[in-house]
């Protein structure tokens, strides 16, 4: 997607994010989720299911702080967003342990 970065507050009232492992696509993005008090984290080529095959990034940035249970989310910038059909990217198959 063009125009990113960008940066959204997402509203805390919004629809709860579920996973759908039958959906047909994902998102695959780079986030940085600030706190209100202090701190970040940042998301590099994550992947969250999608219905459809596309979606806004006002509501990624929703998907996010749901997907990831954080409380106190405050601003969210994306950088990099693109849509994926499953099976496109090194998920097509659940990860391993590895073996101890």
């Amino acid at each position: 997607m063009s125009g990113l970065p960008r940066t959204f507050h997402p509203d805390p009232g919004a629809a709860p994010y579920r996973a759908n492992p039958a959906s047909t696509h994902r998102v695959k993005f780079d986030a940085r989720v600030d706190f209100t008090n202090g701190g970040y984290v940042e998301a590099k080529d994550f992947l969250l299911d999608i219905a459809g095959d596309g979606v806004a990034p006002e509501r990624l940035a929703e998907m996010i702080v749901s997907a990831m249970n954080l409380l106190r989310a405050g601003p969210v910038t994306i950088t990099a967003m693109r849509v994926v059909r499953r099976g496109e990217h090194d998920d097509a198959e659940p990860a391993r342990m590895p073996a101890a």
